[in-house]
């Protein structure tokens, strides 16, 4: 049966894209008045998504206000593949803290189906609405190749290659997806790979000033307070997943100590 949904997914995306090749070099910009955000974390097994609950919290509302958030973000936890028996459900604790005020956030791990449902009602509405689709693949590409599927199957007149935008940093994650998740990801969406934003938004051991202004903050403090409970910053200070929603939001390659000048010293609500 996975067989041949495999299968399947792959001749969906073949079908899908004969008409139009993949944008190359495609200069696209987010609009926050019409766009929607989905932020996919794995949660498996490493924790350095619940530091990029907080750090994306952090961004958006520090962009865009909280009132924004609801209409505009589709958190969701659990968007693993291979790695799925890694899951780590202790990372619920913090995607509450991040999230629950600012809309919920969907989890998959306790039921998938669910989700990608969720998901696809999210996605299809914003679509028809003219707005386009941004997925910060903080994990694998599992689930996003669902929902791809279910708007193509639901929304032929919809161009996924132009209008669904997937954003990946890590070759672990794709390494982790289910090959025919991945492959079909790569040809039904506006598949952008960038940099591994390890290189500028992950330290070993932490940052004191980092961390001192992430709890002390008035409106992010509780979400960070739980991502440290959850991974020590003494450890390491991880949130590496967010350089993909820096480059959605076009902000490109912010380091720690920028990220914290910039979202962290004053309040954010605006």
């Amino acid at each position: 049966m996975q067989h041949t949904a495999s299968v399947a997914l792959l001749l969906l995306a073949i079908q899908g894209c004969a008409a139009t090749d993949p944008p190359a070099d495609v200069t696209v910009q987010f609009d926050p008045k019409t766009d929607l955000i989905s932020l996919h974390y794995d949660h498996a097994p490493d924790k350095d998504d619940g530091h990029s609950a907080a750090a994306d919290r952090s961004l958006l509302q520090a962009l865009f206000g909280p009132q924004w958030l609801p209409e505009h973000v589709a958190p969701v936890s659990g968007a693993y593949g291979l790695n799925a028996e890694t899951f780590n459900s202790d990372s619920d604790a913090v995607m509450d803290a991040a999230w629950n005020d600012a809309g919920g956030w969907l989890a998959a791990h306790d039921d998938r189906e669910k989700a990608i449902e969720q998901l696809t009602k999210r996605w299809s509405k914003t679509l028809e609405a003219g707005g386009d689709v941004w997925v910060k693949e903080g994990g694998q590409s599992d689930i996003t190749a669902a929902v791809v599927e279910r708007i193509q199957r639901a929304l032929p007149a919809v161009d996924t290659l132009a209008r669904i935008h997937v954003v990946q940093h890590s070759d672990w994650n794709e390494n982790q997806t289910t090959p025919a998740a991945l492959a079909y990801a790569k040809m039904a969406t506006h598949y952008i790979r960038i940099r591994d934003a390890n290189a500028y938004l992950n330290l070993k051991g932490g940052d004191a000033a980092f961390e001192q202004a992430a709890r002390a903050h008035p409106q992010f403090g509780d979400a960070w307070k739980a991502a440290f409970a959850y991974y020590a910053p003494s450890e390491r200070l991880d949130f590496s997943d967010t350089g993909e929603l820096l480059h959605i939001v076009g902000l490109k390659e912010l380091g720690i100590d920028e990220f914290r000048k910039r979202f962290l010293t004053e309040p954010a609500v605006r």
